[in-house]
């Protein structure tokens, strides 16, 4: 989503550890990609290659890919080759010492008492007092930004968008891992938020940022006050998510879907259009479009909309 985040030359990974298993090939990387979408000159990793991954890293260049060692006798061109036990956990490693490396803080204005680190908010938009808007953040025009909401790097705001009171928007999501000693590892989040078109987000909500790939908030959607949406969660156009309600990592919601208030949905789960989760659901498993859940576990209301 975002070049250029920082610079790092495979060289620096000598400093870093002395790594047993690599194929060493001089290159500088910019950014971040997931194995999905891998790009150039970015650090990547993967755990377990599937023939689409083959032939997606087969196109990538002056990258550094770390694989599983299961896979040493893989290898890409032009990219600097990691082989470890655990390439997440690696990776995170690598990732959080490049960003500790290149952190800092520049104030770039100050007005009714908000810190503005960005450089860019559109025309008519207000901005009201005790807020934070960090850098990288673009905000679009009309929009209405209230009193004490934080927006934190890697954030995109579409047009006529209100953000209410004391939000969190593009904070990192929770990921770790741990070593062979038992150690914790934060998983550093790079990938932004986007947001579309006349969304609003309620007080006290949190919207974290991406892993690798940004977290999606689309056109039309809203979201009531005190609702978690964790990292990679992609909410489709026109869905309301009201009051309490908690959308684990990478959930996918569709269309004018309705989540209702004290919702839990597990990670990696996905809602179709037109669904209604009905209050103080727990959602474990796919839902499919036009219909309606209810209950812990959440299974499908029988009757009209809802299961056979």
């Amino acid at each position: 989503m975002y070049k250029n985040q920082f610079e790092f030359n495979s060289k620096e990974l000598l400093k870093f550890n002395e790594y047993d298993k690599q194929i060493f090939f001089d290159t500088t990387v910019y950014s971040v990609s997931s194995v999905n979408k891998a790009m150039n000159s970015t650090l990547i990793f993967v755990d377990k290659l599937s023939e689409e991954d083959l032939y997606r890293l087969g196109k990538v260049e002056n990258s550094i890919i770390i694989l599983n060692n299961k896979y040493l006798d893989t290898t890409f061109g032009n990219n600097h080759l990691l082989y470890v036990d655990r390439p997440r956990k690696e990776y995170a490693k690598i990732l959080g010492y490049i960003l500790n490396r290149n952190a800092k803080t520049e104030i770039k204005s100050c007005h009714n008492n908000s810190y503005y680190f960005s450089e860019s908010i559109g025309e008519n938009t207000i901005i009201e007092p005790f807020c934070l808007i960090d850098s990288t953040v673009k905000i679009g025009k009309n929009c209405l930004i209230k009193s004490g909401a934080k927006i934190r790097g890697n954030v995109n705001i579409g047009d006529y968008c209100i953000i209410k009171e004391n939000c969190v928007i593009g904070a990192d999501g929770f990921g770790v891992e741990r070593d062979e000693t038992g150690d914790t590892y934060k998983i550093p989040h790079v990938g932004g938020v986007l947001i579309g078109n006349n969304v609003e987000v309620g007080s006290c909500s949190v919207i974290a940022q991406g892993t690798i790939e940004p977290t999606v908030i689309e056109d039309y959607v809203k979201i009531d006050d005190s609702c978690f949406i964790a990292h990679n969660v992609h909410i489709s156009k026109g869905s309301l998510i009201i009051a309490n309600s908690e959308i684990s990592g990478s959930v996918f919601i569709g269309k004018n879907s309705w989540i209702s208030p004290n919702v839990c949905i597990k990670d990696g789960v996905n809602i179709g259009d037109n669904c209604t989760i009905g209050m103080g659901s727990v959602v474990l498993k796919n839902v499919e479009h036009n219909t309606t859940i209810i209950g812990n576990p959440g299974r499908p209301l029988k009757g009209k909309n809802g299961g056979k």
